[in-house]
């Protein structure tokens, strides 16, 4: 379904706005999942606080890209804080101006083929998104980081 471009809103979302519209992405990534016939990605609380670090570096560093100037890649950046993988990817997307952003950032990640490949990737089995909104330009930055675990690793 196309989505509408709307006036973007003049009242910034909460953290509570934020951290549902994390769980929106969470869902609509899961369903892609599901219609492929593979298993959902497990929430990890952990690895949404790393995807928020970013996309909060990204709109306040003004950069958008995986590689981080000052902090590297999803991998260096997950060993930073802590959190033991063996395979990880990333998505990142930037709008502002729609009804649905979670909606329309899996759309766009979905239509591209790289970004496709990180969600319906078989190895990955945990994720965690993190949402930032820019209040100078109305923006949202938004990261998904995809992670599996070392084996036997319960988290």
């Amino acid at each position: 379904m196309p989505q509408r471009r709307r006036e973007p809103s003049r009242k910034e979302p909460t953290e509570r706005e934020l951290r549902d519209l994390e769980q929106r992405v969470h869902r609509l990534i899961n369903e892609q999942r599901q219609r492929a016939k593979l298993p959902p990605l497990v929430w990890r609380e952990d690895v949404a606080r790393a995807a928020r670090d970013h996309s909060k570096n990204m709109a306040e560093r003004n950069f958008f890209d995986h590689e981080d100037p000052r902090l590297g890649n999803v991998d260096k950046r997950l060993n930073r804080f802590r959190i033991p993988w063996r395979a990880c990817g990333e998505n990142i997307f930037m709008l502002h101006g729609y009804e649905n952003p979670a909606q329309v950032a899996v759309q766009g990640w979905m239509e591209s083929p790289g970004h496709r490949a990180n969600i319906l990737q078989k190895e990955f089995t945990q994720a965690g998104v993190g949402v930032f909104y820019r209040s100078r330009d109305r923006r949202y930055y938004l990261t998904q980081i995809f992670i599996r675990p070392p084996d036997g690793t319960k988290r």
